[in-house]
């Protein structure tokens, strides 16, 4: 132990002797481990951490094969033999019958409408069963939770807990128990607060309210899902027995869950033998582990996690390459010391454990500043990916211990990379000639290594830099895409006016009020509304049938919006045939559709053609008997990302549909934004106040919403490729400045015998550009086979795209040619006789 201190003292010494060696080396070692922290952070909070529940390793996730038949209310997250979506009986069925789950909770997630005093908002929340929070092992940090007396007869329990972020930014964390808040106009009680740092079954839903599942039509009026078995809604979360296991759990439930699908089958209105067989015969339940919660935002993050976190990985063993050659470098200049160490007695082994020390002792303190940098890097990422709405984000800028383990385990590899390079280097000392002062450059081995890190650094940079430019590309491309509607001067919001109490009925009159106001606001153009909204990820589609034009046309699925009279006109949707909607088309007029040039053409052949028929929707009793009258023909647009092609689209006047619903409204307004979004408050609140309007937006601010991920990635991918970059700029230079002036002699005897300044900058350079040639070369074909892993990521670009790899390879080249510049020319510019008489 003293041996080490030892060693760790002179290290502190040497370091403190060259202060900005120390510093370039610690601040490099810093930025890697730093950036590597904090996107491992990322990665293990959204696919490794378990929830923070108590013994997640008893939790597991139900999901069934075999379909549903009706409608599904779907987050995302399903594969084809797994879909994680239930029914409320279904639920109920599973939790009252089963013997080997000691509890099954089940969830929602929704927006409300809450009012404290006289102010309105919205809400995220999760419509919850009462055994939710027990079943989780979750406790109160004020007040209590929900419980099963708290879940009873439809509508009977206004009760509610708020999340504990939301209670400490909302209200600042004062006494909030027995208090009452109004929730879509409906008075609830808060029954408490849950601890800091839980959030949902989910992972990715953010709620700041939960109501009891008992509560579902009072907050949720368009629907009632408790008495609909063909509604799809709830997740379900389990806990097992003890003793059992997943395997045993879902041999033991699928019975009971088989017996379940037979009794739905005779709700169904298609109850024919080939229906039996999808629904009944194939059906089965899937218990899976839960301990990480269900998560349909796992998997959209997977792989762009995943990528960036091996370009950072990549960084760091950069980053071990990089201190390695300048360590290299300065152990050459410390030959003549360790040589004496040699020559007065010391062994291989406490040399080489000195130069660990040093090594160690530099990635110590280069973890511990990049530690330090780390959550800040953290809140700068979290804050960039949630866009405006950071309370959504279901990350933290939290360093726990298995990041530190993570950090560790970095700074021990990197540590040990870089401190072997001259520790093998001092293995064989040379005496005699160290003491002479007459070692040249070195040994042909260390020589060669130095090379082999310049040739190493160009590699990675460039292997990085073409992973910044294919996803800096993808994000261009995405932001160049047409739409298929004019995103300019247009603003968008949603209007609930259940949020704010209205019941069913005065629904589409107040909609209709509020479209009115905003029509006769200074400087705007159209006014125009949807249920359906683009560019946000989600659509309504459902089964449509056009009679007369054949087998395949009878049953197909069609994107199913309805729109105000000019909603196509906001947008700028082109009119290829026919008419657009007008003010004659109400509930009391011919039932009219205008369907997409996509629809037209798969039915019809041409837009034109698709003019004077009809469109019914088969299963769908309550729909005109005549069907819906095709009156116009309008332009494709990307209608849930701008990734996405055009789909089939059939869209209809609201004012016909046979239920109200929310909408999304749209104003072209020639107005500046801020101007606009004032404009629009104050016309909505003279409708009424109690409406909610928020989040008003602009339609390019959506696009940039809806590419947050993408915009994401291209960012730390562009960060880790200049980092890189530099980095090998710097490890280029230092290697060079070295081994320059190590042959200075040599310059100096080719001067003498008339060799030109130009010709020896030519040879350094020249030197340089072979080993960036050999870099190139080898990197290219890697680039090209790790661009592969990439695709599913890519947009407009592909993986092996010239530009991108040409433009890479020049800066690279430029790169390590500016690196190697400065010393060619301090190279040239040697006195042939000051040189020789050093010499």
């Amino acid at each position: 132990m003293h041996a080490i201190l030892s060693d760790i003292r002179f290290a502190l010494r040497q370091l403190r002797r060259a202060p900005g060696f120390a510093v370039t080396a610690v601040l490099t070692l810093a930025l890697a481990i730093g950036a590597n922290s904090a996107i491992f952070t990322l990665l293990h909070q959204a696919l490794l951490r378990a929830l923070p529940v108590q013994n997640p390793a008893q939790l597991v996730v139900l999901s069934f094969a075999g379909g549903a038949s009706g409608h599904v209310h779907d987050e995302g997250g399903d594969t084809p033999d797994r879909m994680h979506y239930f029914t409320y009986a279904d639920y109920t069925e599973l939790r009252d019958r089963n013997a080997v789950l000691s509890g099954l909770a089940a969830s929602e997630p929704l927006t409300l409408g809450v009012k404290w005093g006289e102010q309105a908002e919205q809400a995220s929340a999760e419509i919850v069963s009462g055994n939710y929070f027990q079943m989780l092992g979750v406790q109160a940090a004020a007040g209590r939770l929900l419980e099963m007396s708290d879940d009873t007869a439809p509508g009977a329990n206004s009760v509610a807990v708020l999340s504990f972020d939301y209670w400490k930014r909302r209200l600042g964390e004062t006494p909030v128990a027995g208090k009452t808040l109004l929730i879509n106009g409906h008075p609830f009680t808060v029954l408490g607060v849950a601890a800091p740092g839980f959030h949902s079954i989910v992972w990715g839903r953010t709620p700041e309210i939960w109501v009891p599942l008992s509560m579902q039509k009072t907050v949720e009026p368009d629907w009632d899902y408790l008495t609909d078995r063909s509604n799809y809604w709830l997740t379900l979360t389990g806990r097992l027995k003890p003793g059992v296991t997943a395997v045993q759990a879902e041999a033991a439930m699928n019975p009971l869950f088989h017996a379940i699908r037979l009794e739905d089958f005779q709700f169904l209105r298609n109850r024919s033998a080939a229906e039996h067989k999808s629904f009944v015969d194939r059906s089965h339940l899937h218990i899976d582990d839960g301990a990480r919660g269900f998560s349909p935002m796992r998997d959209e993050l997977r792989t762009p996690l995943t990528i960036v976190m091996s370009m950072v990985l990549l960084v760091v063993v950069m980053t071990g390459v990089n201190v390695a050659s300048l360590l290299l470098v300065r152990a050459a200049t410390r030959v003549r010391e360790f040589s004496m160490r040699y020559a007065l007695g010391a062994t291989n082994t406490q040399v080489v454990r000195q130069l660990l020390a040093e090594g160690l002792l530099l990635s110590l303190l280069g973890a511990l500043v990049g530690l330090l940098l780390a959550p800040q890097v953290l809140r700068a990422l979290i804050a960039w990916m949630a866009g405006r709405t950071p309370e959504a984000s279901p990350f933290t800028a939290e360093i726990d211990w298995t990041v530190m383990a993570f950090a560790g385990g970095v700074t021990l590899f990197v540590g040990l990379i870089f401190s072997l390079a001259p520790a093998l280097q001092f293995w064989n000392p040379r005496l005699a000639e160290s003491l002479k002062q007459q070692v040249g450059t070195g040994t042909g081995a260390a020589l060669r290594f130095r090379k082999t890190c310049v040739m190493l650094q160009i590699g990675f940079s460039l292997l990085l830099l073409i992973g910044a430019g294919l996803f800096v590309r993808t994000v261009q491309n995405l932001k160049a895409t047409n739409p298929g509607f004019a995103t300019d001067h247009v603003l968008s919001f949603d209007l609930t006016p259940e949020l704010a109490g209205y019941p069913e009925a005065e629904v589409p009159a107040v909609e209709k009020q509020v479209l009115d106001a905003l029509a006769v606001v200074p400087g705007v153009k159209f006014v125009g509304a949807t249920n359906d909204a683009d560019l946000v990820g989600n659509g309504v589609s459902g089964d449509v049938s056009v009679p007369g034009m054949g087998p395949k046309n009878d049953d197909f699925d069609s994107e199913l919006p309805w729109v105000s009279d000019s909603y196509l006109q906001t947008l700028g949707v082109p009119l290829l045939a026919g008419r657009y909607f007008n003010s004659g088309d109400t509930a009391s007029s011919d039932h009219v559709v205008i369907v997409n040039e996509k629809f037209a053409k798969r039915v019809f052949g041409s837009a034109a053609a698709a003019l004077g028929h009809h469109m019914t929707r088969p299963f769908k009793p309550g729909d005109p008997a005549g069907g819906w009258n095709i009156v116009g023909v309008v332009g494709d647009v990307r209608h849930e990302t701008v990734r996405d092609n055009p789909t089939v689209t059939a869209y209809r006047p609201f004012l016909q549909a046979d239920r109200p619903d929310s909408l999304t409204i749209y104003v072209r307004t020639w107005q500046s934004p801020d101007t606009a979004s004032a404009s629009i408050r104050e016309a909505v609140r003279r409708v009424d106040s109690r409406l909610i309007v928020e989040d008003i937006a602009t339609l390019d601010t959506r696009i940039d919403d809806s590419l947050s991920n993408e915009r994401a990635i291209a960012l730390l991918a562009a960060s880790f490729g200049i980092l890189a970059v530099v980095m090998a700029g710097i490890g280029v230079y230092g290697i060079l400045a070295y081994t320059t002036a190590q042959r200075t002699r040599e310059i100096g005897i080719r001067m003498a015998l008339g060799a030109r300044r130009g010709t020896v900058v030519g040879l350094i350079l020249r030197e340089v550009l072979i080993l960036a040639g050999i870099a190139i070369v080898v990197t290219v074909p890697l680039a090209l086979l790790a661009s592969r892993a990439l695709r599913s990521q890519l947009y407009g670009v592909s993986a092996s795209d010239a530009a991108v790899y040409s433009l890479a390879v020049l800066v690279i080249g430029g790169v390590a040619l500016l690196a190697a510049l400065l010393p060619a020319r301090r190279a040239a510019s040697i006195e042939p006789s000051r040189a020789l008489r050093n010499e």
